[in-house]
């Protein structure tokens, strides 16, 4: 079993949101942070060709944050949901027997309808006359009225949360092994460009000294990661579930959270990739966490220094390119 293995079994079950207490954040993170720091390599590598881009991040010692929808992997980042299980667990929520349970709770006076944002008691009371004068049967296909093709609608949910992650993610790759021969070919412009080494060893990134989001409070996503090989996408059932819950609340005029108990979903579901990818070896610096000021732009910088420099067969020394651009 590698380290990487290991790595899953520690991070899934880690549930982490700003609004809990410092210590049980602490006490929850303190397992993960200290896995990271004894496996993480002495050098990572950052792959680049010789282009405008990649040598003025060079000068400027920088490491530059892409979005995840940009990435060469079209499958980078997504969820997988579990559609029928969620088919299925909605068909039970509105079925004829609970709606009936509902309709006796609400003659019976136990089951309230005060979290809908009625304008006054006069509507309020009305509502729920109109509610009652229903059989379950008539009130079940009204529900289901509001939501014609609901498998579609899901669709939907899963499509705008799917594309919606994937633009807000943001990451810099990095990569073990920088004698790849496919890592040279892949992301240094055929074995053209350069690659940097960095040290991580003290997790030291400076991410969040350095972003211009200074309302973040997720400070565990700016870290540096394994990424996790898998023949499986990240298992958002749950998160999809909820969504779900607050379109329908929304729609039905319930209150909705506008906040998951698990930002950290998203950190999970940007370090699952295919076996395919094996190869790269690769690390990931993450962010996940919404900036307005930045999502209009394809990506931005944080400040790391390089400790080597790497060319093509000719380890450990200034790219050419560099040179000719002087």
């Amino acid at each position: 079993m590698s380290f990487r293995d290991d790595f899953k079994k520690i991070i899934e079950p880690i549930q982490l949101n700003q609004n809990m207490p410092k210590e049980d954040f602490n006490a929850k993170s303190f397992p993960l942070i200290q896995f990271i720091r004894d496996h993480v390599p002495n050098q990572l590598y950052k792959f680049r060709g010789c282009n405008e881009h990649s040598l003025d991040a060079f000068e400027k010692g920088e490491l530059w944050l892409s979005k995840a929808s940009f990435f060469n992997d079209p499958h980078d980042s997504l969820f997988f949901f579990d559609k029928e299980s969620l088919l299925k667990a909605t068909n039970e929520m509105f079925s004829v027997e609970n709606v009936q349970t509902m309709l006796e709770r609400i003659k019976q006076g136990t089951f309230s309808l005060e979290q809908i944002h009625f304008p006054n008691a006069d509507i309020q009371q009305k509502m729920v006359e109109t509610i009652v004068s229903f059989d379950a049967q008539q009130l079940t296909e009204m529900i289901w009225k509001t939501i014609p093709d609901f498998s579609e609608f899901l669709e939907k949910c899963f499509y705008s949360a799917k594309d919606g992650i994937r633009e807000q993610t943001k990451m810099v790759c990095l990569s073990e092994s920088i004698k790849s021969p496919l890592m040279w070919a892949h992301y240094a412009d055929n074995n053209k460009g350069f690659a940097l080494g960095y040290d991580f060893t003290n997790n030291d990134i400076t991410v969040c000294s350095n972003c211009p989001n200074r309302n973040c409070n997720n400070i565990i996503s700016a870290s540096i990661y394994p990424i996790i090989y898998s023949d499986k996408r990240f298992n958002a059932t749950r998160y999809g579930q909820w969504l779900v819950e607050q379109i329908l609340n929304s729609r039905f005029g319930f209150p909705t959270n506008t906040c998951y108990d698990d930002p950290f979903l998203f950190i999970k579901a940007a370090l699952y990739k295919s076996k395919d990818w094996a190869y790269e070896n690769e690390w990931r610096i993450i962010c996940s966490t919404a900036n307005p000021a930045l999502e209009g732009r394809d990506r931005y910088p944080i400040p790391k220094q390089p400790s080597h420099y790497s060319q093509a067969g000719r380890p450990y020394i200034l790219p050419s390119c560099w040179y000719l651009r002087r």
